[in-house]
């Protein structure tokens, strides 16, 4: 079944982090999906001590909840009055404390996405595949899916078939 995305705070068309709870991955945690839902178009980029403390919560909880944080620093919601300098600030702080093989990648990745740069389409489905090693990554695979302007639509059969490789997966837990 294809999940629903659902529209929300983000630039008008494009949907934020968040699919129906009810469409979560199963393999997903109640609590990781709590922090993703708690996240998702709430983020308090004013508030300094606070956004650390989810870029923390988030690497306690899992990597995807740091990519989940990832997300909302690179892509504040629409409207949301938020300057380039607190969100290279916080990816900065973002990178300092999260160790992941694909991290590097991301940053560089949301760094362009911040400073409102999009990246070639065929760069993005390299990084996809790359993305592809580390299952179950969805909040990683959401930026790079955002990351260009993808008016041909080269982007949805590739980001499909590696949701359903990790959703095929075992269950780790």
């Amino acid at each position: 079944m294809q999940p629903i995305i659902r529209l929300s705070c983000r630039r008008a068309g494009f949907p934020s982090l968040s699919i129906l709870c009810s469409d979560w991955p199963e393999y997903m945690s109640n609590i990781e999906r709590s922090f993703m839902d708690e996240i998702d178009c709430r983020f308090p980029y004013e508030d300094w001590d606070r956004c650390t403390g989810l870029v923390d919560r988030g690497i306690a909880i899992s990597p995807n909840a740091a990519f989940g944080v990832l997300h909302e620093i690179c892509r504040p919601g629409r409207g949301v009055p938020v300057s380039a300098d607190r969100l290279m600030q916080l990816l900065e702080y973002w990178r300092s404390h999260f160790a992941h093989p694909a991290a590097h990648m991301l940053v560089e990745v949301a760094a362009s996405m911040i400073h409102s740069r999009d990246l070639p389409v065929e760069d993005v489905i390299a990084k996809m595949r790359i993305l592809a090693q580390y299952p179950r990554l969805h909040a990683a695979l959401s930026i790079l899916y955002f990351s260009c302007d993808d008016t041909e639509g080269s982007l949805e059969p590739i980001d499909a078939e590696i949701r359903k490789e990790w959703s095929a997966l075992p269950d780790s837990t």
